[in-house]
């Protein structure tokens, strides 16, 4: 493939959005290829983001090959009422022009004006393939989180430590977890670290925001000085990552964008050596099923009962990250993610 001058318009100005740098700019970087910000300026493909204004994309006749990045299952069957307060709101923060419509309708008249679309899953691949059947599955690149062998000394301690990771508007799914805590405690100590930004950007993140603390509702109070709240940086997470025993990652069961979820945040838990937790959301229940390992959790008895089950054991916590470490290096590699993206571009050149 020739070196490419690739136009992009990114999830965020800087792109140090995770859907920037894990994504499209770490292969470019890596493969050698120039990212273009001036879309004015020539360039041999062009690239939108889900932050672009799909509706003024539409309108404009691009003279290269369009690809769309869609890394949220926005083609899912939703509600009406929802998908149309989606739209409106769209419209209202600039993000989208024109008259408010459900933004699905505006997505999928995106995907068939591109040449190609690259999607985070499978689940979210079908949503997408009626309206364009050029549709590549990548999952995000995460070599800045280090492959960390499953920690013995630390994981032979007492005291366990659940980790959550993640941006705020997620946090909310940590609210099935008040229960299991709340009943757990009453025979053990147990601490929780969760790693997010400390303001939750509301109306699109465009308007107002508020503390994430408050989101979190009774978490704090159940748990005391056993709770934590650290602002998302990359050793913070890593550093949290070398001194906890489990990873939870649940998930508020509403709305199709949670069930259309990727895999990512159970392969970056993997990766640091901690063993995950996680809500049934369509691909966590694959990647589970795929690997063997028993860490679905579908109601709060489920997640009382898997958490108390492995912090009792030590064999049973190690045995699931060496599977999942195992799936990763089979199945997302770097070099298996690098040829995907390479396919993707060769397939509208």
């Amino acid at each position: 493939m020739p070196k490419l001058k690739i136009g992009y318009f990114p999830n965020r100005p800087d792109m140090g959005h995770p859907a920037d740098r894990r994504r499209l700019v770490y292969w470019a970087k890596m493969r050698g290829h120039e990212i273009v910000e001036d879309l004015n300026k020539k360039h041999d493909v062009l690239f939108l983001s889900g932050r672009a204004n799909l509706t003024r994309w539409a309108k404009i006749e691009s003279r290269s090959p369009l690809i769309l990045d869609l890394v949220d299952g926005y083609l899912g069957d939703e509600p009406l009422w929802r998908d149309l307060l989606r739209g409106t709101g769209k419209v209202i923060t600039g993000s989208n022009s024109g008259i408010p419509r459900p933004y699905r309708r505006i997505v999928s008249e995106a995907c068939q004006l591109a040449q190609a679309v690259v999607c985070s899953t499978i689940e979210q691949r079908e949503t997408i393939i009626p309206f364009c059947t050029n549709t590549h599955t990548i999952l995000d690149f995460h070599e800045e989180f280090p492959m960390l062998p499953f920690n013995l000394g630390i994981q032979s301690e007492n005291f366990p430590k659940l980790i959550w990771e993640g941006l705020p508007f997620t946090a909310k799914g940590l609210l099935l977890l008040e229960n299991s805590l709340v009943n757990i405690r009453k025979s053990k100590s147990i601490s929780l670290e969760v790693i997010t930004d400390l303001e939750y950007p509301l109306f699109l993140g465009k308007f107002f925001s508020r503390p994430t603390e408050k989101i979190l509702e009774d978490i704090p109070k159940i748990l005391g000085n056993n709770f934590k709240l650290t602002k998302w940086e990359l050793e913070a997470v890593i550093e949290a990552a070398k001194k906890s025993h489990i990873a939870v990652l649940p998930l508020d069961p509403y709305g199709t964008l949670n069930r259309l979820k990727p895999e990512n945040r159970l392969l970056m838990m993997w990766r640091m050596g901690l063993p995950t937790l996680t809500s049934p959301s369509l691909a966590y229940l694959r990647v589970m099923r795929e690997t063997q390992v028993d860490g679905i959790c579908s109601s709060p008895r489920e997640w009382q009962e898997k958490i108390t089950d492995l912090m009792e054991s030590v064999e049973f916590r190690k045995e699931s990250v060496e599977k999942g470490q195992q799936y990763i290096r089979d199945r997302h590699s770097k070099e298996i993610l690098l040829n995907a993206w390479d396919e993707l571009f060769e397939s509208v050149l």
